[in-house]
């Protein structure tokens, strides 16, 4: 597929030739004038810095295209450094809060993003010249290597709950954000097997892959369940959009049951009740940056404020130098849940997490493009660089904005 820039002029020069400069440029003061101060106004100095990294990191990762088929345009996302692989769904969602928050309706890059991951499971890729049939019962992790997308089912790198969840999520808020089912009317029996999967798989994840992959499995992993739990809240927030109140309302009840469940089986400590890395580790604990979207989407019923309040407060007290760790079995972190985590804090939550990153990046022995995986103690890179996951640095702004909407 081609770039849309060139569907649209033809040729570069073209494209140079038509474009008023001191327009764009006055346009993009204007913008950068206007992100700047919404920035600095939720989180000062320090996190409108670090988020003007993330936002070039971000966007640099996507190309928009013109779709020959379809004659409209689609949107590709390279995971960079950790893999070249294309739209991968573990990358897409950590970067979501960017672009979900800053977006205008006639371009919706997630919606742009999430187009061509749909058709591909849903089997709609022989018209592209290449049949791919997708036979799997949850959603796809990626679509090949870039930039081809070719990947048999088989060769995925299954997270059955974690790309079915995030899949769920991120189309819920677009729902939600928009007011508008008419993009998923192609998709519905493909949502319905990603729900039904979730309704079947828990409240228990059992051995299964999750997107902190590179720290070995974690079965029965607490985090990953809440994932589920949300997704499947809101596969039901869909089926009630799309008047199906039914089924809607039996998922919630189902829901709030494995809600239940989760915390009987995950909470530990007895001076510090936080919950486990996985349901069968006791004295344990990892960053809950999956209840993020529980609080987007509003979906009280499922969770509480105090379990989030409670999470937060622990993780007050697992703080090294240059941020918290992502659990209790390494010292390194990642930037992004961080940040996942620090928009539902207070206000001095979030800005001590957000000074911990800004620290990070400011002190790193490492003369690379910003990763987002370090070591707390020493701020050294562990791995990773240049990914475009920093999206989730504005989660606050999409936290905020989705309270207001």
């Amino acid at each position: 597929m081609a770039p849309q820039w060139k569907q649209e002029f033809g040729s570069a020069e073209k494209m140079l030739a038509e474009v008023n400069r001191d327009e764009l440029i006055m346009t993009m003061d204007s913008e950068d004038d206007r992100i700047t101060s919404q920035l600095y106004a939720e989180g000062g100095s320090n996190y409108t810095t670090i988020s003007s990294l993330a936002w070039r990191q971000a966007t640099g990762a996507t190309v928009a295209v013109y779709n020959y088929v379809t004659d409209e345009t689609w949107m590709f996302m390279k995971e960079i450094s950790s893999d070249g692989d294309v739209s991968t769904v573990d990358v897409v969602y950590p970067a979501s809060p960017l672009f979900l928050w800053n977006y205008n309706h006639s371009f919706s890059p997630i919606k742009l993003i999430l187009l061509p991951i749909l058709n591909y499971a849903n089997n709609e890729t022989a018209k592209y010249g290449l049949n791919v049939p997708y036979n799997l019962s949850w959603a796809p992790h990626h679509l090949g290597t870039w930039p081809v997308c070719d990947l048999p089912p088989n060769r995925q790198e299954q997270m059955p709950m974690e790309e079915s969840g995030n899949m769920l999520i991120m189309l819920a808020y677009l729902v939600k954000r928009d007011g508008d089912l008419s993009f998923l009317e192609p998709y519905w029996n493909l949502l319905s097997i990603w729900g039904q999967y979730l309704a079947a798989s828990l409240p228990d994840p059992e051995d299964q892959l999750c997107t902190d992959d590179f720290e070995g499995p974690s079965p029965h992993n607490s985090n990953l369940a809440v994932k589920g739990m949300v997704g499947l809240r809101a596969y039901a927030y869909l089926l009630e959009k799309k008047k199906e109140t039914k089924e809607a309302e039996e998922l919630q009840k189902m829901d709030l049951n494995f809600t239940k469940i989760w915390w009987l089986d995950s909470m530990d400590g007895l001076t510090e009740l936080h919950s486990r890395l996985q349901y069968n580790l006791h004295d344990t604990w990892s960053l809950k940056y999956n209840f993020l979207f529980r609080q987007v989407m509003n979906f009280t019923d499922i969770f509480t404020d105090e379990d989030i309040t409670r999470e937060l407060n622990f993780y007050m007290t697992r703080i090294n130098e240059f941020g918290i760790p992502l659990d209790d079995r390494q010292a390194y972190t990642k930037a992004d849940w961080q940040m996942w985590v620090a928009a539902m804090g207070t206000q001095d939550q979030f800005e001590t997490i957000t000074d911990l990153v800004y620290s990070f990046a400011d002190k790193t022995p490492n003369m690379v493009p910003m990763t987002d995986w370090y070591y707390t103690f020493t701020a050294e890179l562990k791995g990773f660089r240049a990914r475009p996951v920093v999206g989730g640095f504005f989660s606050r702004m999409l936290l905020n904005y989705a309270v207001k909407a």
